[in-house]
């Protein structure tokens, strides 16, 4: 069985379509366990880039990040003698990353009187494609299509690699000869360019630094720094739309569109970015599905669940999701309540006028989806199933195939109906009725009837008991049977306005309780599950963005304190990351460990998840 390559080590450097991984020690290598590459879109285009000098390979000291895509690699070549014990050469590389482009600095620094120097770097080149890298299986490194005395040209189905630098190349590597002595150090320079003419996305304009007012101090504004940052190297637009930014879901194998993780990082960036989640708007309805199309889970007014140049394959997975993938029950709520939310910031009025039109179809869509439910006799709630064969078996943002399951352990049957879908339709159909009857458009009366009787069935079906009280289950099966186990997904119904305020007191008691807060954030799935697992991708970790959403929630209804604790643990769990929110975290409770534990698969940067300092900063009392 394929394991995906760790990541949690590795140093990572974006500029959405291209991003950098060094190992943890700043190599980019072949082997060793970890995953390196210079990449453009889907596809590793540079696998290595070792760097001597004299024959000997510098020795890591440290690896330091800062603004604007920059990663700073300082090592000693102490195969070069010095006088002393004391190492006498340093060589310090800095990669910065821009879309399409990476330029290397290269600075030899001596305390010898005079060390006549040969910098070498090594160049190999796989484009392997994403599918295959989350696989571990690398392809071996290609002939270049072209080579003369300052440059190297990879070339294969439209994308290329050319890395040129002003002094020459030998045998496939980059050459600088010259001398350093101390106080004056020998300086080279490369740079790598990378284009791919078949993407589906293109890079976006990055907006001038945004600004806060009562900037904090210590770690929380260290953590909205270096969030704001990552943030803006994921910025992307798509082909058809590019002028419609959007964030690319994470590096390093979500760097495309994605539905509800584009829409609910455009969400928690409102207070700072309206520009944002209109372009975000924008980017999804143009790929608004119209027909029905069970291959892809097309269906008329469904927004998308994400978007690739080509088919991605996943043999492990039995997964072959076609380039518009529509396999998402949530991404068509989640849009409407960020249009709707846009609407009523009143920032944007003439991007809100102009997406009237694809609301009116995602509300269509809606109705649709829940009259299916209930002539089903499921209530009239969204559900999903995967009729294809090979997609996504669960549809929600816990989408891995064993994220739905009861307390014993045994796995959910479809159709199933996930708790904070309901959440979301219901605030979905309030938001497009008030839209509506606000530009005039009609149908506003027929969605506020849906939302009524959504509420109603949702209080009726989805509450269940045990010894710590009552909760509401994360999904109903396909037998319309309750799944009997506290999970996270509770977190997300705050603030739709499924939940009446007594409702809403018993889920931010459950959420506080040990059985789901870790101390640093919310357990996925109650620690009293058979099927708990703290390294679990959905059944026990935590994920920095669920927590967040639980916490915006929160404030939503009025839990201030509780909101205060939440934030506090996971501001408490970005110390372990470099004052960084991963895509997810063990769930190894600050009980068991005096730091967060990383999830050694986790994505970083991931987009909902540097957008969740903007709430974690306003649960503590940050205005913006």
């Amino acid at each position: 069985m394929s394991v995906q390559p760790a990541l949690h080590r590795q140093h990572c450097s974006v500029a959405a379509p291209t991003q950098l991984w060094l190992d943890a020690e700043g190599r980019l290598a072949d082997g060793g366990g970890w995953f390196t590459g210079l990449l453009h879109g889907d596809t590793r285009m540079l696998s290595r880039a070792e760097t001597t000098v004299n024959g000997f390979a510098p020795e890591p000291a440290t690896v330091e990040p800062a603004p604007g895509g920059v990663l700073t690699v300082r090592g000693l070549v102490r195969g070069i003698e010095g006088p002393t014990e004391d190492p006498a050469v340093e060589l310090v590389q800095t990669w910065t990353v821009t879309p399409g482009a990476v330029r290397v600095s290269l600075r030899l620094a001596t305390s010898l009187p005079q060390l006549d120097a040969e910098v070498r770097v090594r160049l190999a080149a796989d484009f392997t494609d994403m599918a295959a890298i989350r696989l571990g299986r690398f392809r071996e490194p290609l002939e270049p299509v072209s080579a003369d005395g300052s440059s190297l040209r990879w070339a294969e189905e439209g994308k290329t690699l050319t890395v040129a630098a002003p002094d020459r190349v030998e045998d496939g590597c980059l050459v600088w000869r010259g001398t350093a002595s101390a106080g004056r150090p020998m300086e080279a320079e490369w740079q790598a360019t990378l284009t791919d003419t078949g993407d589906a996305v293109v890079p976006a304009h990055v907006p001038a630094a945004r600004s806060v007012r009562d900037r904090p101090a210590g770690p929380l504004g260290a953590l909205l720094d270096n969030s704001l940052d990552e943030l803006d190297g994921l910025r992307l637009a798509t082909r058809t739309a590019p002028d419609a930014p959007f964030l690319a879901a994470g590096a390093p194998w979500y760097f495309t569109l994605f539905g509800r993780d584009s829409l609910w990082a455009a969400r928690l960036l409102l207070p700072l970015d309206a520009a944002l989640a209109a372009g975000t708007l924008r980017a999804l309805a143009a790929y608004q599905g119209t027909k029905t199309d069970p291959a892809a889970a097309e269906e008329p007014g469904k927004i998308l669940h994400e978007l690739r140049a080509k088919e991605l394959i996943l043999e492990s997975q039995a997964l072959r999701l076609p380039p518009v993938y529509f396999g998402a029950v949530d991404s068509t709520p989640l849009w409407l309540c960020l249009l709707g939310e846009l609407g009523r910031a009143g920032t944007d009025d003439a991007a809100v006028r102009s997406l009237l039109p694809n609301a009116v179809r995602a509300a269509d869509w809606l109705l649709a989806a829940g009259a299916a439910g209930r002539d089903a006799g499921n209530g009239g709630f969204l559900s999903y199933q995967d009729t294809s064969g090979h997609g996504l078996s669960n549809q929600g943002w816990k989408d891995s195939r064993d994220a739905m399951q009861f307390r014993d352990g045994r796995q959910a049957d479809g159709p199933i109906a996930l708790a904070e879908v309901q959440g979301y339709a219901y605030q979905a159909a309030l938001e497009a009725a008030d839209l509506f009857d606000a530009y005039g458009e009609p149908g506003a009366a027929e969605l506020r009837d849906f939302a009524a009787g959504l509420r109603g069935d949702f209080r009726e079906r989805f509450w269940v008991e045990d010894d710590g009280g009552r909760f509401p289950a994360m999904a109903l099966d396909g037998h319309g049977t309750p799944l009997d186990v506290p999970g996270s997904n509770m977190g997300h119904l705050l603030g739709t306005g499924i939940l009446d305020p007594a409702e809403s007191r018993l889920v931010a008691d459950r959420l506080l309780s040990p059985e789901l807060f870790s101390g640093y954030g919310l357990h996925t799935l109650s620690r009293r599950a058979t099927g708990f697992w703290p390294f679990s991708y959905h059944c026990g970790s935590v994920w920095s963005h669920d927590t967040a959403i639980a916490v915006r929630g929160l404030l939503a209804e009025g839990f201030t304190e509780e909101a205060r604790v939440l934030a506090e643990g996971l501001l408490a769990a970005s110390a372990a990351f470099g004052h960084r929110l991963p895509e997810l975290f063990a769930g190894v409770s600050a009980a068991e460990s005096r730091t967060a534990v990383p999830y050694p698969a986790s994505c970083h940067p991931q987009a909902w998840s540097s957008a969740s300092a903007v709430v974690l900063a306003q649960a503590l009392g940050v205005a913006f």
